[in-house]
């Protein structure tokens, strides 16, 4: 390629929701920006016709994000850029190159900035250098109370952003109102992500006084991790909260109180078992707070109307994107993990920036 060119390949995750894999190409070097797997299960990006790449760099632990590393020998097994908290989880064949969850690296001569999402443990969005700024978001969230965000500051010229949400405006004390409701009516499932809203819903229920939380030993280990190493992904003086939870949490042992389980689809973990074994109890409620992924158990309950949804925001308002966009004086979005049938939506709200979908986008 033309060493003054920069592209980028948008291999998948825009268009439609599916495993995040981009590919950025500037300086004569080929990053990969996460490499996941899913939604649905098993779907993975399709890189084998890219050729071999420089990098890959991972912006947090979610398997939609990281699930797709089997891939690696595909595009030349190139090194791995991840924090030390996210690279903690990759497979021990990995050892991959530290990124700050808040700082600045130099990734193959490119100078990379990066700050917390809010969103999950080591995770971080990503600012590159080039061509008047790129912004990575991953996933990202301005709302949690668990969670830091640190918000971009560095003018970006183009933006790759998180708009799993879309146009959707309904704010986080709206997702707990809903959720109360079935808290008060005796036991409930709640299956999720122990390294994402897990700890943050548990978090929420022992703040407005629920003394029966039970979690299982997915949930207890990312309490734990949160009160200790994992404490700079946190915002401020929630530390110690999250070590009083850590304490008071029970293990799940029979249908009672709130119990949260990973995984959050039902198709692994501690839930690959609970579900059926409440399935047929209907004193038993059993309610999915995030992305019902097709083809799992997670699916097939609340299809048969079995199992209910209330979503817990862990992804941005429109009205966050404006601001983002507004903030880093964004001259071009490409909105990352929504339907393509949105983009006339998002185009009318962040005009006059321009967003696109297109697959290739010249920086």
């Amino acid at each position: 390629m033309n060493k003054g060119s920069a592209t980028l390949r948008l291999l998948s995750g825009v268009g439609k929701k599916g495993p995040a894999c981009f590919l950025l190409e500037a300086g004569g070097r080929r990053i990969v920006l996460d490499l996941g797997e899913g939604p649905p299960p098993g779907l993975l990006p399709p890189v084998s016709g890219i050729g071999r790449v420089d990098a890959l760099i991972l912006s947090h632990g979610h398997r939609d994000h990281v699930g797709g590393l089997s891939l690696l020998p595909e595009i030349g097994d190139p090194p791995v850029y991840a924090t030390n908290i996210v690279a903690r989880d990759l497979p021990k064949t990995i050892a991959a190159q530290p990124l700050p969850v808040g700082g600045t690296a130099d990734v193959l001569g490119i100078a990379v900035a990066t700050g917390r999402n809010g969103h999950a443990p080591g995770g971080v969005w990503l600012h590159f250098g080039i061509a008047g700024g790129l912004l990575y978001t991953g996933d990202y969230s301005t709302e949690s109370a668990l969670y830091a965000y640190d918000p971009p500051a560095k003018p970006a010229a183009t933006a790759l952003i998180d708009c799993s949400y879309a146009d959707y405006q309904k704010p986080l004390a709206e997702c707990w109102r809903n959720l109360a409701q079935f808290v008060e009516r005796g036991p409930l499932l709640l299956p999720v992500p122990a390294n994402g809203r897990g700890p943050e819903i548990a978090l929420e229920l022992m703040r407005h006084g629920l003394e029966d939380v039970y979690v299982d030993d997915a949930m207890q280990k990312a309490l734990h991790r949160l009160g200790d190493g994992d404490a700079i992904s946190l915002r401020p003086s929630v530390g110690d909260d999250i070590r009083r939870l850590a304490a008071i949490v029970k293990p799940i042992d029979g249908a009672r109180g709130v119990m949260l389980a990973a995984s959050a689809d039902g198709t692994s973990g501690a839930t690959a078992r609970l579900l059926p074994q409440f399935e047929n109890s209907p004193e038993v409620t059993i309610l999915f707070t995030g992305y019902v992924n097709p083809t799992t158990p997670a699916e097939r309950l609340t299809k048969s109307g079995r199992a209910q949804t209330v979503r817990w925001n862990v992804h941005p308002l429109l009205s966050d994107t404006v601001a983002l966009v507004r903030a880093i004086e964004a001259k071009t979005v490409i909105p990352a993990f929504c339907d393509r049938a949105k983009l006339p939506a998002l185009a009318a709200a962040l005009a006059p920036t321009g967003v696109t979908m297109d697959e290739t986008v010249p920086l």
